[in-house]
């Protein structure tokens, strides 16, 4: 079940030489993954750490800033790479953190524990 949990970040690796290999910007492809690997890795601390926080508001509090944040932080990826690298560069880190986001919704439909 834990593969099934990092699904995204195992398909942006697994996924990364052949689209390099066909062409995809490399700038695009690799920054928007690495930015969306460590956006991942901070969501699982961010959640450990309102799991352990006792305080329900601070829990809430915790994940709303963090999924905030993590937005902006997406959104800011791609602008910086349209101005840095252009059209092609932006498009594609745009493709990669939305296919990542559709991949990771759709898993956590499954791995989320379910209430009784």
């Amino acid at each position: 079940m834990a593969i099934l949990s990092y699904l995204d970040v195992v398909l942006l690796v697994l996924a990364a030489p052949i689209m390099l290999l066909i062409g995809v910007p490399v700038a695009g492809y690799c920054i928007a993954a690495g930015v969306w690997i460590v956006l991942r890795a901070t969501g699982v601390a961010v959640d450990r750490l309102a799991t352990a926080s006792g305080d329900a508001r601070g829990q809430i509090g915790l994940r709303m800033a963090y999924m905030l944040g993590r937005l902006f932080a997406l959104a800011l990826t791609i602008v910086l790479l349209r101005k840095a690298g252009g059209k092609d560069d932006g498009l594609t880190a745009l493709v990669v953190i939305v296919v990542a986001f559709t991949i990771q919704l759709g898993t956590s439909a499954f791995t989320r524990p379910r209430s009784r």
